[in-house]
């Protein structure tokens, strides 16, 4: 497995700098800027991952991630694991089986989720993703999905993104086509779906 080197703030920003100019690009400064106070005072550190990247399994913890290539995980790819907020920046492609994302994600490239996106921060972060996103199943719960492509996928579950103008969801489930264990009236339980998630059992009553 590929481990990451360190950088420093202005390591950081001199990559985006030197990156493809895009809207997505100028984005990951804007978000960079944000989370700047954290490796400040040294609670955070900034992991970089030069080239393309295969791992089983990625978790973003308190530590800032920058991938400069394609992000290949064949498992989960989660943030904000452990902590509050968490920041992943890919300057390529994401391929992943499941993405569980709670806090900032952006991707310059395409987002391909084989299986299913789980998606809440009570509605302040984004996952932003330059070109297009596919996935089988997106569950959003309270997170806002800026996709500067198209969105394809099988099954949308849209709670927050389907009613705003930025992120627009076309949301074909509602919380009564979940199983009884994860249907909580107006709201999912999140935590429960990633547990059947993880384990491979169906979450739809369908089993779609």
């Amino acid at each position: 497995m590929s481990e990451p080197r360190f950088i420093t703030l202005e390591e950081a920003f001199g990559l985006l700098e030197n990156s493809p100019k895009s809207t997505v690009q100028q984005e990951m400064s804007v978000h960079l800027e944000a989370f700047a106070e954290f490796v400040e005072d040294e609670s955070s550190r900034i992991a970089l991952y030069e080239g393309d990247i295969t791992l089983p399994y990625l978790a973003v913890k308190d530590d800032i991630v920058i991938v400069n290539g394609n992000l290949t995980v064949p498992g989960i790819l989660e943030d904000c694991l452990e902590v509050n907020i968490s920041l992943l920046l890919v300057l390529g492609n994401v391929t992943t089986n499941h993405l569980f994302t709670f806090s900032q994600i952006c991707i310059a490239g395409n987002l391909t989720v084989s299986n299913t996106i789980v998606a809440d921060s009570a509605c302040d972060y984004s996952l932003d993703v330059g070109e297009n996103l596919k996935a089988h199943l997106i569950i959003e719960s309270g997170h806002w999905f800026d996709i500067k492509g198209n969105i394809t996928a099988d099954y949308i579950y849209g709670w927050h993104s389907s009613k705003e103008r930025k992120g627009i969801l076309a949301t074909n489930l509602t919380e009564k086509d979940f199983i009884g264990e994860i249907d909580n009236d107006s709201r999912l339980e999140l935590g429960t779906a990633m547990q059947y998630l993880m384990r491979n059992q169906p979450i739809l009553r369908n089993a779609l």
